[in-house]
């Protein structure tokens, strides 16, 4: 398979990411080599999550789909999509190499996924963006949310050894500066399956001389113990950035999801992480229109959000997902009346993230340079503790006029906070 060419495409959450990273290894390990030219391509690698109609309407010959979506639905999306030639599961270690020599010979290929399991592959590729460096502590998830297909398609919760990771921070970190942000289905589970511990993994990484941040995302919220909040505040190398996925507040609604707790002690628990952390960032999600929702029940959210000010949101309507339960339940909502109960957290969640970006002006905040900026006037685009990748706001900066050089990107630089565009803070560094 040497002179052969693979062109790679991911879709989906940044977890894909480092799964894309685990197949570039292992496409390598076979002998072919990546490429960013769709006409060079020898073979397209879909790394699916929802869906891979662009790739099709390209009119490309060859397109192994690998991942989530053929984990859900199997052999079966071959004959739905003949755009493809070959699909392969979550389990596509085993199967690479002869898909990929089958599908090169011209044929096509498919295999019913087997049990989903976590690569054993030693990842030696980082496609991470700058400083960023996505990281999988775990995969699986054991909790039962009824709207979620994530534990029929990625199995049971499994934690990777606390050694491993950090062998991978420190050989992929490559001599600088980086923010490691760790990844799993449910990060506050980490270590409850090999007898570590989310605060005692934090702890061993930060003592790595190049992880300048830690960023935790996806923080079940009854896995934010007071032992937790109390590591990130006295560890200053782990962002002050709870990224906690509520859903809702009615506790009605959050027991038709299978999830436990309610607003009180959400309340609560947003309380104590200011308490101890004045100026944490809290970022979470919520779902409207769920089956059953009244409107009692969205006013109770409706108040969690406003009472809570979270500093970013990203809110939902409730799609059923095949393979769910929640896909038979009744008391369906009326979809306009969902996307009207959309456009009001939205609405409550832009007038709070406005007010709350007035405190950081005149405020100086250690900041990473992710890019140049393509927008007059500012110079790079860049984010603080606050801001995690993609999914949140940025910081427009400007470089004063006494730096002769330009700042590369990738740089963790000192920025004086001038005011803000929209909803996003500007800055001069």
């Amino acid at each position: 398979m040497k002179n052969k060419n693979f062109l790679m495409v991911t879709l989906g959450c940044f977890k894909n990411e480092v799964e894309s990273d685990n197949l570039r290894c292992a496409l390598e390990e076979i002998g072919l080599t990546e490429t960013g030219d769709l006409k060079s391509a020898d073979i397209v690698v879909v790394n699916t999550c929802g869906f891979i109609a662009d790739a099709c309407d390209e009119g490309i010959d060859t397109i192994l789909a690998v991942g989530c979506m053929v984990q859900r639905y199997g052999v079966d999306l071959i004959k739905e999509m003949p755009e493809l030639s070959g699909v392969l599961g979550t389990d596509w270690q085993g199967h690479l190499a002869g898909a990929v020599s089958e599908l090169l010979r011209g044929s096509r290929y498919s295999v019913p996924p087997g049990p989903p399991r976590p690569s054993a592959l030693r990842r030696h590729i980082d496609s991470s963006d700058n400083a960023t460096l996505f990281v999988r502590v775990a995969d699986g998830c054991d909790r039962g949310c009824r709207f979620c297909s994530i534990p029929s398609i990625k199995g049971p919760f499994i934690s990777r050894p606390p050694e491993e990771i950090c062998e991978e921070v420190q050989r992929l970190s490559n001599g600088r500066d980086r923010e490691v942000i760790l990844l799993a289905q449910d990060l506050t589970s980490y270590g409850l399956d090999n007898g570590s511990s989310l605060t005692e993994l934090a702890r061993r990484l930060t003592d790595i001389p190049e992880v300048r941040w830690l960023r935790l995302l996806y923080l079940q919220p009854e896995g934010v113990t007071p032992q937790l909040i109390e590591e990130m505040a006295g560890n200053p190398r782990i962002c002050d950035y709870f990224d906690m996925p509520f859903q809702h507040a009615s506790v009605p609604v959050l027991r038709a999801m299978g999830r436990p707790s309610g607003a009180e002690a959400f309340v609560e628990l947003v309380g104590s992480i200011r308490e101890r952390i004045p100026d944490a960032a809290i970022r979470s999600t919520v779902m409207v229109g769920y089956p059953g929702e009244t409107e009692e029940d969205f006013e109770t959210l409706l108040e969690f959000i406003t009472e809570a000010r979270f500093d970013w949101l990203g809110a939902f309507v409730f799609s059923p997902e095949e393979g769910t339960t929640a896909l038979s339940l009744t008391g369906a909502i009326d979809l306009d009346v969902a996307v009207s109960r959309y456009n009001m957290v939205a609405e409550t969640q832009d007038r709070i993230e406005e007010s709350g970006l007035a405190k950081f002006e005149g405020r100086r905040l250690e900041v990473v340079l992710d890019s140049f900026s393509e927008m007059s006037p500012y110079d790079y685009v860049g984010r603080s503790y606050r801001e995690a990748p993609v999914v949140d706001g940025i910081i427009n900066l400007i470089q004063a006029d006494d730096r002769v050089v330009p700042v590369e990107p990738g740089r963790f630089v000192e920025a004086l906070i001038t005011g803000r565009e929209g909803l996003d803070l500007v800055g001069e560094i």
